[in-house]
């Protein structure tokens, strides 16, 4: 694949790497056309190469590009695609209006990006509270990061992040995606995530006071479940607590981390 990237350099304080295939992306396209998208916006499109395939198979893309250097070149570097449908937008993604984005069309829509690992967190934080509204997200992360989203209970990779991420959503590991992808190589291998909305959802404050209790608990991740969240226990009888307080966090499923904090932080008033 010919690079569209050489002649600009990474910022390494943007957390840039660059696709030296393009498989990856090819990837994310395949799996947005299998949930039947037609809207996507694109974090980060660098030099191109995603924002192109994305063109060629027929969505409308808004693309939101930091670097001011990659927002003005974007478009010399997709040749003759055709970019009638195509929508630059010059911003920090984590200042970009989301909620009115999805609300100014009907249409399928869904997030894409190779993320920058230093702000994975963020960005993940900024997504959540609209993935109802939306048909899915994919996204290029670092490895370990994509592993902490979809650990599973009782793992190594189990915390907080993947009780907050997997309350409001449902996530798969797709595929690894080898360090050697990306240029300049980074140190640590990256994955394609598909984060899909869920219909049970419980409402904005019981999910505030769920991850409330979720970040307490795993503060002491391998000591018995009291020890995190003593400081909400007080006046409260243990015994009647819906989840044994001798269980680690690591143990609670996501529901499980609801059913404790409606005991632990009922709703004012009750």
């Amino acid at each position: 694949m010919k690079r569209r990237d050489q002649f600009l350099q990474q910022r390494k304080a943007l957390g840039q790497v660059f696709l030296a295939t393009d498989w990856p992306a090819r990837r994310v396209v395949e799996k947005v056309q299998a949930w039947k998208v037609t809207r996507v916006l694109e974090i980060g499109p660098g030099a191109g190469v995603l924002t192109g395939l994305l063109l060629e198979a027929g969505l409308k893309v808004t693309a939101v590009e930091k670097d001011e250097r990659f927002a003005r070149r974007l478009r010399p570097a997709l040749g003759n695609a055709d970019q009638s449908a195509l929508t630059i937008v010059e911003e920090d993604i984590l200042r970009f209006d989301l909620a009115t984005w999805i609300s100014e069309s009907k249409e399928r829509t869904a997030v894409v990006g190779n993320i920058p690992y230093n702000i994975s967190s963020p960005i993940l934080l900024w997504l959540l509270p609209h993935i109802g509204n939306l048909t899915g997200a994919q996204f290029m992360v670092q490895l370990e990061f994509g592993a902490r989203l979809a650990a599973t209970v009782d793992t190594k990779d189990y915390g907080s992040l993947s009780v907050f991420a997997q309350i409001r959503s449902t996530i798969e590991m797709d595929c690894k995606v080898e360090r050697t992808c990306f240029t300049p190589v980074p140190k640590v291998d990256s994955a394609l995530i598909s984060i899909r909305p869920r219909k049970d959802v419980p409402p904005m404050e019981v999910l505030k006071r769920t991850e409330s209790i979720t970040r307490a608990a795993f503060t002491q991740r391998r000591k018995k479940l009291r020890n995190g969240v003593r400081p909400f226990l007080k006046g409260k009888n243990e015994e009647d607590c819906p989840i044994d307080l001798n269980r680690r966090a690591e143990t609670l499923t996501p529901e499980e981390f609801t059913t404790l904090a409606g005991y632990l932080l009922p709703p004012k008033g009750t």
